[in-house]
């Protein structure tokens, strides 16, 4: 596999962990939470901002998700 598709995969994983992490701590559904997460750009700011985010604790990072939706919302 090369360099460039793993890291792809990686950072897809990551925000499907972002999505299953925020979706559990505010009981709501995949979809639901996949919307707000295009819709705001949230999912390109995980992407683009993956490298410092993904290394962090799984608290600190719903504290990063929330911060940035109460500012994009």
């Amino acid at each position: 596999m090369k360099s460039d598709q793993k890291h792809n995969d990686d950072i897809a994983y990551f925000i499907a962990f972002c999505i299953e992490a925020y979706k559990n701590a505010n009981r709501m559904t995949g979809g639901n939470v996949s919307h707000i997460f295009n819709e705001t750009g949230l999912t390109n700011f995980l992407a683009e901002n993956f490298e410092p985010i993904h290394s962090q604790s799984p608290l600190w990072i719903l504290e990063e998700i929330n911060e940035y939706l109460s500012t994009h919302k």
